[in-house]
Formats: C-alpha cells, sequence, structure tokens
C-alpha cells in the first residue's frame, strides 16, 4: 500500500493528494445519489444500507485492525492531528475514526505514522461526512509536517498531520413517511397483553410515529434515521411481534438540497411463548428448572421475557452457561399477518457448573467507631444428594478495636460459624424451606457475648411479583465483659438488661417487588413490611412486638444514570409481664447502610461510660449506645457511571432513634449529606462513603461531624 507524495514546499513539510480527483458523482455511494426519484427508491435505499455498511467496517477496522505500530517500516511517532474546514464534528470525533491517531499521555498509547495508511483514512473521514448528509465532503489535502528534534537526547522522530476537508453544502430532510404495506399491528388487545404491574407497549400507529426521531428540515444523516428504524422495531419486539422489520428508504433530490425518508413497517405475526425445552441436563432433576420457567408459558413474547427467562434458570446457580434458541411452533406461523396469532417454541441449553465451591479471603473493615481485621471461609453446595438441596456454611474469625486501632478503649475477638440450608418444593413446589442456626462471638461498646441461635423459615412466591415469609428464631445470648455503667442502669430507656436471656420470636413478613428485576432492580417499587412478636405464648424472657413497614423506589432515565430512594420505620412495642427488648435486637442507626455521617450504631440513645469528672462530650471518656422503640430513616441516592465500571453517588440520609414507643419528634431528626465511588468487580460492588452530618440535635452531642464507611454492594 503506497500514495505518491506531492512536492515538498518545506524541507520539513510535505503535502498528499489523490492521484487522481474523482468527479462528485461517482464518489457517492450510490442509493444516495443526485438522480431523479424514478430512477428506483428502493435501490436508492439499498445505497444507503451500503453506505452505513462501509462505514461499520471501517469502524470495525479502527478497533480491531494492526495498530500502526506494529507495522514495519514506521519510524515516525504522530504527535499531533489536526483538521482544516471542518465544522460538523469536533476534532475529537473525527479521530476516532482514525488509523493515523495522535499519540496519548494518559492513559499511554502510541500512534506511528505510516503512509499508506492516508488514503484509507481519508475515505474514512469522507465516508463520515457523506453519512451525516455533507455529499459534497472531500478531502482536499493532507500536509505532513515533520518535527525536528530539539534535544539531542530525543530519539524518536515525529510528525504533525493536517487533513484539509471541504464539507460542501448540508441535505435536509424534506419529508418523512410512515407506512405499513402489509397494515398495522393488532394483535391480542392491550388489556390481554398485560400483566400486573406491566403492560405491553403500544403498537398503537400514533405511537409508533412517535418513535421517529427525525423530523422535517432536520439534517440527513443515516445514523439518526437508523436509530428511529431500530426504535420501532424494538417497540414491536417487546410488544410480541418477534418477526418485525421496518425498512427504510431514502431518496435525494437532484441538487442533493434535500431528501425524503420513507419507513416501511412489518409486524408480522402476534406470538407467544410455546413450549420449553431444556436440554443439557445431567446431576439436575428437570423438574424444579420447570417449576421456576412454567408461569411464563403462553406470556407474550418479549425480549425482556427471554432475559428474563434466562436470568431464573442462571438463578438456580447450578449452571454455567445458558442459551435459549426460538423456534416457531409451526414454521408457517411466520407467515401469518398482524392480525393473527402464532406461538414460539423455545429450546433452553443449558450446561451444569461445578455445585460445590470453597473460598477463603482476609480482610479489614472500618467505621469511625470500629476496626476489625478478619479472615473468612464458605464452602457452598448449589446440588446437595442431586436435588437442589442448597448448603451454605461459612465461619469467620477476627479482632476488632473499638473505637480505633491506635487508641482503642474496648478490643476482643469476634467469631461466626453460620450454616444455611435452602429446599424449595417440599409439600409444594413453590414453598421454600429454609433452616439457618448459627453461634457467634462478639463485641459492641460496654458488653461482649456470645450466642446460638436456630432460624426456621418458609416463604413462597404468589406470581412474581408479591412474597410472603413466615419464620421461628429460637436464641440465647450470655454477655461478659459487661461495663458497669449497664450494671446500674438496670431500668434505664427499659433497657432492663437481662444476662443471660433466651428468647422466642414468630415472624411474617410481605414484600411486593414491583421491579425489573428482584437482585439489582433498575426500575420500579418495592413494598412490604416485617411483623414480629416475641414471647407471650412462645415463652422466652422478653415481650414485645416489632412491625416495619418500608418501601425503596428505582429510577434509572438513562443507562448510566440511576436515582434510588428507601423510607423505613421501626416501631418496638413492649407488652405482657416481661416488657421489653433486649439490648441487642433494640433499634440503632448510623452507619454504612442507613444514616452515613454517623458512625455504626451511634444514631442512638446512648449512657455515658465514664468516671466521676469525666465527660463524653469533652473526650475524656465514652458513651455506650442501648437502642430505642422507634425509628425512622429516609434516604435518597443519585448513581452516576463515569467510566466503564466506576461509578459516582451522591445522596442525603435522614433518620432518628427515640427511646420512646411510637415516639416521633421531626425537628429532632438528624440529616447528613455526602458522596462515594463504586466499583463493579466479579464478587460484588466494591463501595466508598463519605457522609457529613448538616444539623445538630440532642443526641449529635460529642459525636464527629463526619464518617468514612467501606461496604460491598449498594447500601439499598
Amino acid at each position: 500500500m503506497c500514495c505518491s507524495a506531492g512536492r515538498k514546499t518545506q524541507p520539513n513539510h510535505e503535502t498528499w493528494t489523490p492521484a487522481a480527483h474523482t468527479p462528485y458523482a461517482a464518489r457517492v455511494p450510490p442509493g444516495v445519489t443526485a438522480q431523479p426519484r424514478e430512477t428506483g427508491a428502493r435501490a436508492l435505499a439499498w445505497g444507503c444500507q451500503l453506505l452505513l455498511l462501509v462505514l461499520g467496517l471501517g469502524l470495525g477496522a479502527c478497533k480491531h485492525g494492526p495498530s500502526p505500530a506494529e507495522l514495519r517500516g514506521a519510524e515516525y511517532l504522530i504527535r499531533k492531528v489536526e483538521f482544516e474546514g471542518n465544522e460538523r464534528f469536533k476534532p475529537g470525533e473525527l479521530h476516532e475514526y482514525l488509523e493515523l491517531r495522535p499519540t496519548e499521555r494518559l492513559p499511554p498509547q502510541r500512534y506511528w505514522f505510516y503512509e499508506g495508511l492516508i488514503p484509507i483514512d481519508s475515505e474514512r473521514l469522507v465516508a463520515l461526512y457523506h453519512a451525516h448528509g455533507y455529499f459534497e465532503a472531500d478531502v482536499v489535502d493532507v500536509r505532513v509536517d515533520h518535527i525536528e528534534r530539539k534535544r539531542k537526547r530525543e530519539r524518536k522522530k515525529r510528525v504533525d498531520l493536517t487533513f484539509v476537508i471541504e464539507e460542501g453544502p448540508l441535505t435536509r430532510v424534506g419529508a418523512v413517511q410512515l407506512r405499513w404495506p402489509e397494515g398495522p399491528a393488532v394483535g391480542p388487545s392491550r388489556e390481554q397483553r398485560s400483566t400486573a404491574f406491566a403492560r405491553a407497549p403500544s403498537v398503537d400507529p400514533a405511537d409508533i410515529a412517535k418513535l421517529i426521531s427525525i423530523e422535517v428540515d432536520d439534517p440527513f444523516e443515516v445514523p439518526a434515521i437508523n436509530r428511529s428504524a431500530a426504535a420501532v422495531r424494538e417497540r414491536l419486539r417487546q410488544a410480541g411481534y418477534p418477526y418485525a422489520s421496518v425498512e427504510h428508504l431514502a431518496r435525494v433530490s437532484p441538487e442533493a438540497q434535500t431528501a425524503s425518508v420513507d419507513f416501511e413497517v412489518r409486524p408480522g405475526p402476534f406470538m407467544r411463548i410455546g413450549e420449553l425445552e431444556i436440554t443439557g441436563l445431567a446431576t439436575v432433576p428437570e423438574r424444579p428448572v420447570r417449576v421456576e420457567l412454567e408461569r411464563l408459558i403462553g406470556r407474550p413474547y418479549s425480549p425482556a421475557l427471554v432475559q428474563q427467562i434466562e436470568q431464573r434458570t442462571y438463578a438456580l446457580g447450578v449452571f454455567s452457561t445458558v442459551t435459549i434458541d426460538q423456534q416457531p411452533s409451526d414454521r408457517s406461523n411466520v407467515t401469518l399477518n398482524a392480525d393473527q396469532t402464532g406461538t414460539l417454541d423455545l429450546e433452553i441449553a443449558v450446561k451444569e457448573s461445578d455445585p460445590q465451591r470453597i473460598r477463603v479471603g482476609v480482610g479489614l473493615g472500618f467505621e469511625p467507631n470500629r476496626w476489625d481485621q478478619r479472615v473468612s471461609a464458605r464452602y457452598s453446595h448449589e446440588n446437595l444428594f442431586r436435588a437442589l438441596y442448597r448448603l451454605r456454611l461459612t465461619a469467620r474469625a477476627g479482632y476488632a478495636e473499638l473505637p480505633n486501632l491506635i487508641q482503642p478503649q474496648a478490643h476482643g475477638p469476634f467469631a461466626e460459624i453460620d450454616l444455611h440450608a435452602e429446599k424449595k418444593g417440599l409439600l409444594e413446589k413453590h414453598l421454600v424451606w429454609t433452616l439457618e442456626p448459627k453461634l457467634e462471638l462478639g463485641i459492641e461498646q460496654g458488653y461482649q457475648y456470645w450466642s446460638s441461635s436456630h432460624r426456621f423459615g418458609l416463604s413462597r412466591f404468589f406470581t412474581r411479583w408479591v412474597q410472603l415469609r413466615l419464620n421461628h428464631t429460637l436464641r440465647y445470648v450470655n454477655f461478659f465483659s459487661i461495663s458497669p455503667t449497664l450494671r446500674t442502669q438496670d431500668t434505664f430507656l427499659s433497657l432492663d438488661f437481662r444476662d443471660p436471656y433466651i428468647i422466642s420470636a414468630v415472624g411474617l413478613g410481605a414484600t411486593v417487588f414491583a421491579v425489573d428485576q428482584i437482585a439489582a432492580p433498575n426500575q420500579g417499587a418495592v413494598i412490604g413490611i416485617d411483623y414480629q412478636v416475641a414471647g407471650g405464648p412462645f415463652g422466652g424472657q422478653y415481650d414485645f412486638q416489632e412491625i416495619t413497614p418500608f418501601v425503596r423506589l428505582y429510577w434509572r432515565p438513562i443507562e448510566r444514570l440511576q436515582i434510588a430512594a428507601r423510607a423505613r420505620v421501626g416501631l418496638i412495642f413492649p407488652f405482657g409481664d416481661q416488657p421489653g427488648a433486649p439490648i441487642d435486637l433494640r433499634s440503632y442507626l448510623g452507619g454504612t447502610d442507613t444514616v452515613r455521617g454517623w458512625g455504626l450504631r451511634r444514631l442512638s440513645p446512648r449512657v455515658d461510660d465514664c468516671e466521676p469528672g469525666e465527660n463524653y462530650r469533652d473526650g475524656t471518656c465514652t458513651s455506650i449506645p442501648v437502642g430505642g422503640n422507634t425509628a425512622v430513616l429516609a434516604n435518597v441516592e443519585v448513581r452516576v457511571r463515569t467510566w466503564k465500571q466506576l461509578w459516582v453517588a451522591g445522596f442525603v440520609d435522614g433518620g432518628d432513634v427515640q427511646a420512646g414507643v411510637a415516639s416521633f419528634v421531626p425537628k429532632e431528626w438528624n440529616y447528613s449529606a455526602g458522596g462515594g465511588l463504586r466499583y463493579d468487580t466479579p464478587i460484588g460492588k466494591f463501595r466508598l462513603d463519605v457522609g457529613f452530618r448538616l444539623n445538630d440535635t440532642p443526641l449529635s452531642e460529642g459525636e464527629p461531624i463526619w464518617a468514612l464507611h467501606f461496604g460491598l454492594g449498594e447500601s439499598f
């Protein structure tokens, strides 16, 4: 590949010009010409698509082709690439289409000069302008300036490139028309296609026409035309028309001043999900897999529904790959008219993964008032007994310092052994059974403890949206290393500090998941309520009821932006002969998941743990959070993806904990605001937040004005 250089204008300057100037009529791609309409509209449409194909190949070569730095014989490093005569595009936009790019420092990337790439890059620039309505655009000159070495230690030769562009006149859209050669999409009524909390998108021709983003007098740009066609096609596919096609025809006037654009929409037949065939199963039983998917049979087809089938199959945790192939139940279905209905069978090909996993790790946790160093190990089995029994055994141990590692006021070991066993389908195919025994050694401000607990639970989804839960918890707690302050405050705030104690509680819960996906929602709302009653007829040494209603809202207007909000109220009602709740189960706020301007569990009624003459407010001693009976919490968070998997977030939190029962004091509510970073990794989303208190209240006396938090996963 070579090109002829023009005459030298200076000792270090060269000018490249095409060997022969191609006339305008020959350079314009076929189908986007200055011919009259009578020459064939469909040929013109194919020409537009050919132009996009050429441009797409150019982009692909730009990204995946050999780097100029890899070409032999390159001795000049490109310093700058500039443009003259360009008004439509910024220089950075044009650089993306070139092989000959300026060398970058951050991140470091070298680009070498190779003369044979000049005509290729010139053709790409011309194709780019043609695709955006400049049919007379041309690269009339390319100047190559050789840079003399200024210092002896400079080893690399450098060049500057200048592309001289003549844009020419802009072609604008003269007319836009949307046609339905086979008739508009009809299918079942909108009510028949709708499901709870979600309706199929409208296929009314007037609503479809709103998806066409180009208007009369807009620049005639092929990418904009393609985006409109893709939007119409995607709307029809989401509404149950998998074979929808959209063709766009462009006719350019002889003077290349205006162009008319016609969209021809053929929706094809309306399709529902038919039979599901599952292949690739070896040790995993087929029945539980079908139970997860059978509710989707007969639903209107949509790409989102196919994706949901894939996600539900992956969620079983026993497959490494899931591939879905769709075939019409009857090959003749694809010839049905738009007002007829067919069925689409899905073949789900799976590959089983190793059901057993072992993970071992070390970690450092820190909060403004707690540091800990820990090691952990987890063993999991997703297909125990080859019957989809799920088992997870977690062990964790470490050492904690409160409030920090440098000047600990309290310190001690902590450990935990937690077993989680789960089985779906016993007695009833949608019923989930869980068993969770747990042993724990812990440390908090004012005391240390060890405990054993046993939790048995049942849960079931009714449709995809509503989950009901029932559980029983039996818990034994023994305190030690107790602060004398707690020993002398037996009746403080109804604390009723009992050591040791046994608690027996039954819990009920209901949650409505009106979201796009349960695990990591992007859009929608989660509304629920949890209720727990301890003591009374169930025994134990505390009698109380706890009610916690909550709501979480998610909105993702664009791919890079999400807005999330949460509100929660916690109410504890003592009753009976032994009224009250134990200190470790009362309400606390503060920390990485609640009000982030506060340290962990610090937003709570407290008692001063001080000797005579000491005062917590001047820092000479500490205070012990003892929890409350009423808690309110609200959060609003804006999350923006900036670069690859890096997100930045801003948040405002509010909350309060009161000792009284159903005690709400809005003037004493605590507010904080701040920001943070999130980074997605294969093991989860790492989160670093810093929060600042916005107001002073009785609970904030003596507390730092800011707090730094590190966590895994989103806060809500």
